[in-house]
Order: C-alpha cells, then sequence, then structure tokens
C-alpha cells in the first residue's frame, strides 16, 4: 500500500505552503482534492505551476479529484459532465498523473434514471480513458443514486472496463454497509483507491428532535476519533495484498490543519504497521 494525503484539509493555505508542510510531515504523495486546483478548468500555465511546486517539495499526484455531474437524467445536465470529465482526463495525463477520482453523485430520487445516465456517459467518455491511459475511480458517496458498497461494486463490475474502479470511502462505512472486511472482500476485483479517515455512526449525530435527515450524517474525522474500525480495513486490504493508494482524507479540524496534518501521519503509521 502506498500512503497519501489530500491537501482539502489544508485549503486555508497556499499551494506552495500546503506542499511544504504535507513533505515536512512526511508525506511524498498527494491526492489534489477540493481546493488548490482545478483538474477540469485550470490553465496550462497553471499546471506548469502545479508541476513546478510538485518536484520543489519532492511530491507526487497520486491522484486528482474531479466532481461533475455524470450521473444525471438531466440531458443538459449530464452532457455538461461528460465535457467537465473530458478535460480533467486530459489534465490528469498532461501531468503524469493516472489516477482522477470522483463521486457517483446522480439523483436518489431517481436511481434508474441516473443508472442509465451513468452508463450512456461513461461509453462516452470511455475511448478517452483507454487513448489517455487514465483510470477513473468513482465512490458511492451518501446521497448519491447509490450509497451502499455491493450496488457500487456491482455497478462498476457490469461496465467491465480496466480504465474504472471502485473508490472505497472508510468514513462511508457504516453507510456502505455493516462488515468492513466483507465489503472489501466484495470489492477485491475491482477496488483501486482507498480514503482514509473517521466517522462517528449515523446515530449519533444529533440534526433534530422533529426528523432524521434524509442522508444519512458522516464525518472525515482524523483516524481514532470516531466509531470506523480502521484496524480492520487495513487488515482486509492486507488480506488482499492491496498496492494501490491509501490516501488520508480528513475534512475536520480546519482551525489547526497544520497539526492535524502531522496528527494523521503518526496515526495513520500505526494503522498501517
Amino acid at each position: 500500500m502506498r500512503l497519501a494525503f489530500d491537501t482539502s484539509l489544508l485549503r486555508s493555505l497556499p499551494v506552495e505552503e500546503a506542499f511544504e508542510e504535507i513533505s515536512k510531515a512526511g508525506y511524498s504523495h498527494i491526492e489534489i482534492g477540493l481546493t488548490h486546483f482545478s483538474a477540469s478548468e485550470s490553465t496550462d500555465e497553471e499546471a506548469v505551476s502545479l508541476r513546478d511546486a510538485l518536484s520543489r517539495y519532492h511530491l507526487d499526484l497520486a491522484a486528482l479529484c474531479g466532481i461533475y455531474p455524470f450521473s444525471y437524467p438531466e440531458e443538459e445536465v449530464r452532457a455538461a459532465g461528460v465535457q467537465l470529465y473530458l478535460k480533467a482526463i486530459d489534465r490528469a495525463q498532461s501531468l503524469g498523473c493516472r489516477l482522477l477520482i470522483s463521486e457517483l453523485n446522480g439523483d436518489m430520487d431517481h436511481r434508474s434514471e441516473s443508472q442509465l445516465a451513468f452508463f450512456k456517459s461513461f461509453d462516452e467518455i470511455r475511448p478517452h480513458l483507454e487513448k489517455t491511459d487514465v483510470t477513473l475511480c468513482f465512490e458511492a458517496h451518501p446521497g448519491d443514486f447509490v450509497e451502499s458498497n455491493t450496488l457500487a461494486v456491482d455497478l462498476i463490475r457490469k461496465v467491465n472496463s480496466n480504465q474504472l474502479r471502485y473508490l472505497y470511502c472508510a468514513p462511508h462505512s457504516f453507510i456502505l454497509g455493516r462488515n468492513i472486511p466483507e465489503m472489501i472482500e466484495y470489492a477485491k476485483e475491482v477496488i483501486g483507491y482507498v480514503h482514509i479517515a473517521d466517522s462517528l455512526r449515523p446515530e449519533k449525530t444529533f440534526f433534530s428532535g422533529r426528523y432524521f435527515p434524509k442522508v444519512l450524517p458522516h464525518q472525515h474525522l482524523l483516524p481514532g476519533l470516531g466509531d470506523v474500525d480502521l484496524k480492520a480495513l487495513v487488515t482486509a486490504l492486507k488480506k488482499l495484498n492491496y498496492d494501490g493508494f491509501v490516501t488520508v482524507n480528513p475534512f475536520s479540524h480546519f482551525d489547526h490543519p497544520v497539526e492535524s496534518l502531522k496528527d494523521s501521519k503518526s496515526k495513520t503509521d500505526a494503522l498501517l504497521n
């Protein structure tokens, strides 16, 4: 397994400072998350600047993140999402990055229609993925048209493409299913990326005394601050001889990101070793 860090936690820092802190914390790979760089909207000049900064701090790209409306039944929205993915794929290739990660998205109230939209969209970008040798890894995010591990894995298997893989996101575990080792075993043929962060069980998060939210809550806490059995996850991945990226992506503690970055490294090292 190869360890990486999602830059999203350091969104308050300029990109150079963020990269410097990640390197100083002991990481050698990063995922460009939802901040610092746009996979679909960046210019060539911005890409050169990013590549220079990575080199300066001895960092390599594990993945780029791009989340676009790929699976929505509305044709105009879906088609626009496809164009954004094509741009993101080109940018990943230009940076020498082989992985683009995303969410299945779609409309949870129109699951069948969203699934058809997903298949149509992937058929449209499949040739470009194969040409560029970029792999797209999708996670089932709470609120997507697919929220369970089993259904997400089945969806990806059905597409049957080497350029499409499954992203298992640990903080979604309580929504994805019940048993982490069983979910990893089920996904073994298509798993291509892993996010590590912690989360409380959904029932521990209070929203209102009058209703429970339609989309079950989760967090992206530092490892050890929630209820996810991360040790069981790592053990299951080792059993599969998983050799892909395990990327730490906490979204908590934005008020002291550098300290949280360092804490995440020591806690994840302890999990992996």
